[in-house]
């Protein structure tokens, strides 16, 4: 892969410089543009353009998918270890949150939301509930759990949590329901 990455630097390098050379030559007068559309109207300037156009395309998916990596490390929660960095992908850490969610405060219905913050994260949970359950009760146990456990068991640490209810109805009622399928995260 770090083969495939030089290669394409290499060429977008040497692209951008023949045509930084090519502007400077038209704006000293020296070249026309004309010369180049005669060219690329020859089999061999077809060649050179599809080539030159395939290039660009590889750079830019290249550079995109740098761009998107460079967004997934960012996500990544970091802390040193006695050997190295210990790294953890918000991704693991809504799956622990959602773990956490289903095995402790025993929420079957329910949305996680992450964002980060300075020092830590904020959490963000939307819940469906029972009529038979103490909103106020509910959400400060998913408050406590998550605030006390993420931070034992992961040490990042958490600065909020939000706990929203979005609904409250009896379990099993519109079950199967395109939007409520969508809505909650449901083991």
């Amino acid at each position: 892969m770090r083969l495939v990455a030089l290669l394409l630097h290499a060429l977008a390098a040497l692209i951008a410089a023949g045509l930084g050379v090519l502007c400077i030559l038209q704006g000293l007068g020296t070249f026309a543009w004309s010369d180049v559309q005669d060219f690329a109207t020859t089999s061999l300037g077809e060649v050179v353009l599809f080539t030159l156009g395939g290039v660009l395309l590889f750079a830019a998916l290249h550079f995109l998918l740098g761009v998107w990596r460079s967004r997934a490390t960012g996500l990544r929660f970091s802390q040193e270890g006695e050997w190295g960095r210990i790294e953890l992908s918000a991704h693991a850490l809504r799956e622990f949150i959602s773990g956490i969610l289903r095995d402790e405060v025993r929420i079957d219905r329910f949305r996680v939301r992450m964002r980060r913050v300075q020092g830590g994260i904020a959490i963000a949970v939307e819940i469906g509930l029972s009529p038979q359950e103490k909103v106020g009760e509910v959400g400060r146990r998913i408050q406590g759990t998550l605030a006390r456990r993420v931070v034992e068991r992961t040490g990042v640490e958490v600065k909020e949590v939000t706990v929203l209810v979005e609904s409250i109805r009896p379990r099993g009622e519109h079950e199967g329901r395109e939007e409520d399928t969508n809505a909650y995260y449901q083991p």
